[in-house]
């Protein structure tokens, strides 16, 4: 017998209700001990039904990873609009990649896993050329930052450094700041009392002044970009946070 043929929006939705399953689990439990056969008890499909739309364990944790790319992809591209000068921009990216990690913590971290060879070897080909896809989309909004602001003449080029290797040094400065911050990772020594929202600004504020990203830290208010990021771009995210109990301390 041949299998049966579904629609898109079914499909989808399948899909769907296996990743969030999957991440449920990986919340409770670990994603060490994620298994196919540990997902099939807690959904109503076989698990040929799960082989139909993944090929494994590891497609489901980049799958996992997609969509959570997929949703910081959209909070990049509201920060990419929002209408101020380069460096305003930047801080808009840094702040929504914090909002992401306090949101949405597990797919945050995720990404340590689902993007090492173990995972993306037996990952499918649709769901590797979509984490290629989404990386881009990724990128893209924190390049144009510094292509701008060398268009306007706010910028100097470092010697000897691209624009990609800025974007890395953005992207491993968020990540890492976010990381050893995020509230349920254990604080001992001198992160004792740091908040991550804090840290954040205080290290872009190096790391922007350092790359002679015009205007520097003491130059401008950047209080009312805050302000304007708080209550204007990202104000569902900081309404969602505060329902939470987490009151952002910038």
């Amino acid at each position: 017998m041949s299998p049966k043929i579904i629609d898109s929006a079914t499909q989808h939705a399948r899909e769907a209700q296996i990743l969030a399953a999957a991440l449920r689990y990986i919340q409770q439990e670990s994603i060490a001990t994620l298994t196919v056969d540990k997902l099939v008890k807690e959904l109503p499909f076989s698990k040929g039904t799960i082989y139909n739309h993944f090929s494994g364990k590891e497609d489901i944790l980049l799958a996992l990873c997609n969509s959570g790319m997929t949703i910081l992809a959209d909070l990049f591209l509201r920060a990419e609009r929002f209408d101020g000068i380069p460096r305003e921009r930047g801080l808009a990216i840094h702040f929504a990649y914090m909002l992401y990690a306090r949101l949405y913590p597990t797919q945050f971290m995720l990404v340590l896993s689902a993007k090492t060879s173990n995972i993306t070897d037996k990952a499918s080909e649709r769901q590797k050329q979509a984490n290629l896809i989404l990386e881009s989309q990724l990128f893209e909004p924190v390049t144009s930052v510094f292509q701008d602001a060398l268009a306007q003449n706010l910028m100097d080029l470092p010697v000897s450094m691209t624009i990609e290797q800025l974007g890395f040094a953005c992207w491993s400065l968020s990540f890492g700041t976010n990381a050893l911050l995020l509230e349920d990772v254990e604080r001992c020594g001198k992160r004792t009392g740091m908040v991550v929202e804090r840290e954040l600004l205080n290290n872009v504020a190096l790391l922007f002044d350092g790359m002679r990203l015009r205007p520097y830290s003491h130059e401008f208010d950047w209080s009312t970009t805050l302000h304007r990021l708080k209550h204007e771009t990202f104000k569902e995210e900081v309404t969602q946070l505060e329902a939470r109990g987490v009151v952002l301390a910038v």
